[in-house]
């Protein structure tokens, strides 16, 4: 089957080397037939750390998601693990579109009765607390480990490091399923994985990137979507 999916980048410039190894790293685990494009909003902030980041640079993911309903793509990804903008792009969109936040909690959530994120910092604890309430997820995410480190800085220093310490301390509480609380950490990810076996560790990684663009090929190759129907949205009542 062949079919399209648009990843919105909800950061602006983003660097090419970097959209061109994220592409290279969902190529190896996706099917024959399917081809993505990236995208990055126009403007907003360099990332997405706070609520206030999230709402600035979500209206400019929006205009995206409208913009992809004229083109021919099957599906939308939003790549950021706090999925900004989801529920809106949904009440815009015919299309299917998914986060990586809710995809990648629902399959650690398969694996594991209890499930950890690792974020970046002691605000990206607090976000992760409000996200676990407001998804309903409370009752399985049992711990929240962060690697102190903003988001820009993810691809300098010893990330690798303390991801696996951040691992190493979840499952001494018995949490066998970790999530990585950004899409920014996919670098790392097989990396992890192999040091973590290496160590004789049981807990396994779920990368939210891979983990969501699967989901939404699934999504689209079983012709289900999740847009939300019966809003009073109409985009021509919009006025530019």
């Amino acid at each position: 089957m062949v079919m399209k999916i648009k990843i919105i980048n909800p950061v602006p410039d983003l660097e090419k080397e970097t959209v061109e190894a994220m592409r290279r790293y969902l190529a190896a685990s996706l099917e024959a037939g399917t081809c993505i494009e990236f995208e990055p909003v126009a403007r907003g902030f360099r990332s997405i750390e706070t609520e206030a980041q999230g709402v600035i640079n979500g209206a400019e993911i929006l205009r995206l998601v409208v913009k992809a309903q004229r083109e021919d793509c099957d599906g939308i990804f939003i790549n950021c693990f706090d999925d900004p903008a989801l529920i809106g792009a949904r009440e815009l969109s015919r299309k299917p579109v998914l986060g990586p936040y809710g995809a990648s909690v629902h399959f650690a959530s398969m694996i594991s009765e209890k499930v950890g994120i690792i974020t970046t910092d002691d605000y990206g604890i607090c976000c992760e607390e409000r996200k676990a309430l407001h998804y309903q997820f409370a009752g399985r995410i049992a711990a929240v480990e962060k690697v102190e480190m903003t988001v820009l800085d993810l691809c300098e220093g010893d990330l690798l490091a303390r991801l696996t310490a951040c691992c190493q301390r979840l499952e001494a509480q018995q949490i066998y399923a970790v999530v990585l609380g950004c899409t920014g950490m996919n670098f790392a990810a097989d990396e992890l994985k192999t040091a973590l076996k290496k160590a004789g560790l049981q807990i396994q990684v779920i990368e939210p990137l891979k983990t969501g663009v699967k989901a939404l090929e699934l999504l689209i190759k079983m012709e289900y979507t999740n847009a939300i129907k019966g809003t009073k949205v109409r985009m021509e009542d919009y006025i530019e």
